[in-house]
């Protein structure tokens, strides 16, 4: 072998490690294994994970959208049940100081399910999950993610079908509901 083959085998090889342990390290999630994340996080102070996931795609007969929150090997809620389309909104967060994000709502059983992400300057990144009874401006939980181990899709066909849902006008007009 010669020494530019040598050079390049040394260097994808000691490049693919890296990349390797990084996805040994990605945060977990409560979507399925074929399914993908739109967004997932870890929650501080405790061992669950609330996430937004799609299963199937649009090519072969369409995708579900759902939301799964509780431990990856036992979930507590997962919306809408199987067989069944949930109605989410996504509503469009902006703050100053180049700062913004979303937030996906849905209401099931009497209560409002908000998980949002935000991010910004400087390596903002924020998300969580807030659960308010209906009627109620303040929450009855509010839970933000593990520093650092928000995931968002980067997938455009993911970020395109939930441009398309309808925004929440309550938080359109004051922000994620806080304590």
């Amino acid at each position: 072998m010669n020494t530019a083959a040598r050079s390049f085998l040394l260097m994808v090889t000691t490049t693919a490690l890296p990349i390797a342990s990084l996805a040994a390290t990605a945060s977990p999630s409560m979507c399925g294994k074929s399914d993908h994340v739109v967004f997932s996080c870890p929650l501080a102070e405790s061992a669950k994970t609330v996430s937004m996931c799609a299963a199937g795609d649009d090519a072969n007969g369409g995708r579900r959208f759902y939301y799964a929150y509780g431990r990856p090997e036992k979930p507590e809620l997962t919306y809408p049940a199987a067989g069944s389309e949930g109605d989410f909104t996504r509503t469009h967060l902006t703050f100053a100081g180049n700062t913004g994000g979303y937030a996906y709502a849905f209401t099931n059983a009497g209560f409002k399910y908000v998980v949002y992400s935000v991010s910004g300057a400087n390596n903002l990144q924020d998300g969580g999950l807030v659960v308010l009874k209906d009627g109620q401006a303040k929450p009855v939980k509010q839970s933000t993610c593990q520093a650092g181990k928000v995931t968002d899709t980067d997938e455009d066909t993911l970020i395109d079908a939930t441009l398309k849902w309808k925004s929440d006008p309550v938080i359109e007009k004051n922000g994620i509901p806080s304590r």
